[in-house]
């Protein structure tokens, strides 16, 4: 009996989002960009979605012909409400670490670091790829100490899974809240479409009808109601035409033939 060979399947390698795979061109500036940790490349995915959902608002929302004060509270919500803080407590987290412990003698290595270029196609999506830079060189500081023993495993766990699954959170909670935004100004535009639409008509003025009889209510009535009379078909009777009178009531006697004999 032949051996039969289980694999693992491996997850699929990250990979940057390349605006010039597009079929058509458009403009993008160039970011050399290197990750090292792979909690850091495990969130491209969700980069790319993000910066890709801040280009519609920006652009694609504003085609949709959302008025402007609707859309810059959308992107106030989503800078200063998600990326701004995020970004703070960052900084932060990593400003701790070096003014707590410095730099460690012992210098770890990480075995996958991804290198490769970022086109950014819209401005504001920089600051999502800083975002994710800034995460990663806070997991660099991170695990440098975790080798040298200088934090324990609770410490290393608070930082990397904490730090990641709020990116993670708020990049899906941007492409949410843009993709509302869109879906209501689709709306919005049916609506102005169908309202304008009943103005127009109702300046055009009422349309001529006739009047028609009132059809009878239910199926059965509307059957009677539509089928044409039948014609009167004479009975067996009137076929006959009618009786003659009795011979007693006719006036004058009987004819003889034996009258005119003398």
């Amino acid at each position: 009996m032949p051996q039969r060979r289980f694999e693992r399947s491996r997850p699929a390698t990250p990979r940057l989002r390349k605006a010039s795979n597009l079929a058509y061109s458009v403009s993008v500036t160039d970011t050399e960009v290197t990750l090292y940790s792979g909690d850091a490349q495990s969130l491209l995915r969700h980069f790319n979605f993000s910066s890709a959902a801040l280009y519609k608002l920006g652009i694609n929302l504003r085609r949709l012909g959302a008025p402007e004060e609707q859309v810059r509270e959308v992107q106030r919500v989503i800078f200063e409400e998600i990326i701004n803080p995020l970004k703070k407590d960052l900084a932060n987290e990593t400003a701790r670490f070096e003014q707590q412990f410095g730099n460690p003698k012992l210098e770890a290595k990480f075995t996958k670091p991804l290198k490769g270029t970022f086109e950014i196609q819209y401005p504001r999506a920089r600051l999502l790829l800083e975002l994710l830079v800034d995460f990663d060189k806070l997991l660099f500081r991170v695990h440098q100490l975790w080798h040298a023993m200088l934090i324990e495993d609770d410490e290393y766990l608070r930082v990397t899974d904490g730090f990641r699954n709020r990116l993670k959170e708020s990049e899906k909670r941007i492409d949410h809240i843009v993709r509302e935004a869109l879906q209501l100004a689709r709306k919005q535009q049916e609506d102005a479409a169908v309202e304008a639409s009943l103005s127009s008509m109702a300046a055009a003025g009422p349309l001529e009808t006739t009047e028609s009889a009132p059809r009878p209510a239910g199926r059965k009535g509307r059957k009677f109601a539509d089928a044409a009379p039948a014609p009167e078909t004479p009975g067996p009777d009137q076929e006959k035409g009618p009786e003659p009178p009795p011979m007693d009531s006719i006036e004058g006697a009987a004819f003889s033939p034996f009258e005119q004999i003398q």
